[in-house]
């Protein structure tokens, strides 16, 4: 974590710095990481929030688990956007 927020899901971290370095980076979590975040400190409710929460905030695959799968729903429910897949 950093600056408070996991890895997975920190805008400032993915986004905001990894990216002003290499604008093309893929990024991809550690094996369980997204499942993580319906824990501390984030406290996602379930698979969509804590599958949105990581994509939207820069994270493009997640290795290991199944979260992403859900990615559709949470889509749906307005938690993610299609153009974030892209």
């Amino acid at each position: 974590a950093e600056n408070g927020q996991p890895s997975c899901a920190n805008d400032w971290l993915l986004n905001k710095v990894l990216r002003s370095w290499k604008p093309d980076a893929l990024v991809s979590t550690d094996c369980g990481a997204v499942n993580n975040l319906k824990g501390p400190p984030v406290y996602a409710p379930d698979d969509e929030s804590a599958a949105a929460w990581s994509l939207m905030n820069g994270t493009d695959l997640e290795m290991g688990d199944h979260l992403f799968n859900s990615l559709p729903a949470a889509i749906e429910r307005g938690l993610a956007t299609e153009a974030r897949l892209g």
